[in-house]
């Protein structure tokens, strides 16, 4: 009997929306060939999941401690393997779901707990199996071989793009951007005359009202909101620069080929940021934080034909397109 997927996540406005993202992405993957479970906290923004999934709530009072015991009550070992993606779920977690007799996959970032996880997945570019403590039993997928891609970004990876203008910047820093990064980069690209549209997008746990009121203000501004997969691909293509969080997002960025400006602001995308920033695929901004948003009009008019052609060039040799064939080997 083929098993069925438990994926395992979830997503607010306080913790972001990535891991959520990333699930999504994997249940694209596995769709076709494994039946699916989704199963989240009330406290998640679902609005964003697909209404296609078949969801499953976890009851408040069952906390991170009670949930295994929750989740073997609900879903047979025997009928379900686990995909989980998330900090919460420690060594202490995976222990436990691993001694309930679960297949389990868990999907990394930080390389800091000991891995119990039959599976770990991290798509980090710098990482590899030296830096994790882990089970002997433990398989690894590492780096950009790795990349947890949607299928319309894993497209787009294998196609030839060629950019004769730079005048259409796309605006996305996940889907919460507690800092508001979206406005204070919109308000610095209506400076420079080079950008004559920006395509915003933002997510299900951005609560910031400024963009929509300068929005009002501004033809060549259009903000969207909780994108669907072949929407968001449709807009960056039709974008030809980016501004994004070290994230996903950057991923699905490079397989669309085109200048990048990004940086991070958690503590989990600096690694990625790093590792990336290693490739030359993108202009780097650091921690979005400190950084001085009012240069970027100065930085876009000293781009180049030759920089941006070996930004590009770069970033063909990254994602190759055949992320779900390596993630469907893995099982």
């Amino acid at each position: 009997m083929t098993k069925k997927i438990l994926f395992r996540a979830d997503g607010t406005a306080e913790s972001g929306l990535g891991h959520l993202y990333r699930l999504f992405a994997l249940v694209e993957i596995y769709k076709e060939q494994f039946d699916f479970v989704f199963l989240t906290k009330k406290s998640s923004v679902l609005s964003i999941i697909p209404s296609d999934y078949t969801l499953k709530i976890i009851p408040e009072d069952i906390d991170i401690n009670k949930e295994p015991l929750w989740i073997d009550k609900n879903f047979s070992h025997n009928e379900y393997i686990m995909v989980s993606d998330g900090y919460q779920f420690t060594s202490t977690y995976q222990k436990k779901i691993k001694e309930l007799g679960y297949f389990l996959i868990y999907i990394d970032d930080l390389a800091v707990e000991h891995m119990y996880a039959d599976i770990v997945v991290n798509h980090s570019p710098n990482v590899n199996k030296e830096t994790f403590s882990n089970e002997p039993y433990t398989v690894f997928g590492l780096g950009a071989d790795y990349a947890i891609l949607r299928p319309s970004f894993l497209a787009s990876a294998k196609q030839e793009k060629k950019l004769s203008t730079i005048d259409t910047a796309f605006v996305c820093y996940g889907g919460s951007d507690y800092f508001d990064f979206t406005f204070k980069t919109v308000e610095a690209l209506l400076k420079t005359e080079k950008i004559k549209k920006i395509n915003v997008v933002v997510g299900g746990a951005y609560n910031h009202e400024e963009i929509y009121e300068i929005a009002s203000k501004f033809n060549k501004i259009e903000v969207h909101k909780n994108l669907n997969e072949k929407a968001l691909n449709d807009l960056m293509n039709k974008s030809n620069i980016s501004f994004v969080s070290a994230s996903t997002i950057l991923y699905e960025a490079i397989t669309i080929k085109m200048p990048i400006f990004t940086g991070f602001f958690v503590q989990n995308q600096i690694d990625f940021y790093n590792g990336i920033k290693a490739k030359e695929v993108f202009f780097g901004m650091n921690d979005l934080r400190n950084f001085n948003f009012d240069t970027l009009p100065s930085k876009i008019e000293v781009l180049t034909e030759e920089k941006i052609g070996n930004q590009i060039k770069n970033q063909k040799s990254i994602i190759d397109g055949e992320q779900k064939k390596r993630f469907l080997a893995l099982l």
